[in-house]
């Protein structure tokens, strides 16, 4: 029987993340802020709800529509922190979370009935997932990560955007998210998980404890919120 091992290679990249603030990223903050207006109309819903909750002065601030649109004018390398990322610092250090919530880019689809205000959003983003023949359910969500925000004419429609599958868009079937899970493994630790029984709902980690699936309302934001931004291009570390 031959011998197999598994191994990390040398001179493998370190990923630093850091949490968004004012020396550096309170310019990008701001560009962000102009361009929603400039894109989506400064009196439209669609950029109210990109910047509702959002102190863009001070960097403060976390919600699904903001974290979703930042994460396209960040510079190349760097990006949104994402389920994986998050995964890994848990098994790194999860006391870098402690005193603060994040989002991440990412929703998750339990099935075609939601809340009234996401019922628009809702229904357009099933109808993309059922012609690509993508499946669904309580018991094994979807978890869909790298959606773009487009704007909704329809002025029946609160939010005023749509989320629209792109080219950087991923799905998987994550049974973790089951409704009625109340743990979730993260790395090296287990934390208490909130979920729902139906619809969609933002991905949202409280502190070092709580995971949060549940929260139908993608455009809310506490001042405690704040958006962690995981620079991937790395510096490979010195071995001697």
């Amino acid at each position: 029987m031959s011998k197999s091992i598994s191994f990390t290679p040398l001179n493998t990249p370190m990923y630093n993340a850091v949490i968004a603030n004012l020396e550096e990223h309170r310019e990008l903050y701001e560009e962000v802020a102009t361009k929603a207006k400039e894109e989506f109309g400064a009196r439209h819903r669609a950029s109210k709800m990109i910047l509702n909750g959002i102190d863009v002065k001070n960097c403060k601030g976390s919600q699904f529509f903001w974290n979703t649109y930042l994460n396209q004018f960040l510079p190349k390398g760097q990006g949104v922190m994402t389920l994986s990322d998050l995964e890994a610092i848990f098994s790194t250090d999860r006391s870098f979370f402690r005193g603060f919530y994040t989002d991440m880019t990412s929703v998750v689809l339990r099935s075609d009935e939601d809340v009234e205000s996401n019922q628009y959003i809702l229904k357009n983003l099933t109808g993309q997932l059922q012609r690509e023949g993508f499946t669904y359910s309580p018991e094994n969500p979807a978890l869909i990560s790298g959606l773009k925000l487009v704007k909704d004419k329809n002025t029946r429609n609160k939010s005023g955007l749509l989320l629209e599958i792109g080219e950087n868009t991923e799905i998987v079937n994550d049974s973790r998210f089951a409704s009625g899970n109340n743990k979730i493994q993260l790395g090296n630790s287990e934390i208490d998980l909130y979920t729902k029984s139906k619809g969609l709902s933002r991905l949202c980690l409280l502190g070092v404890s709580y995971l949060f699936s549940c929260w139908d309302y993608l455009a809310f934001s506490f001042p405690d919120g704040r958006v962690v931004v995981v620079d991937s291009t790395g510096v490979a570390p010195e071995f001697f």
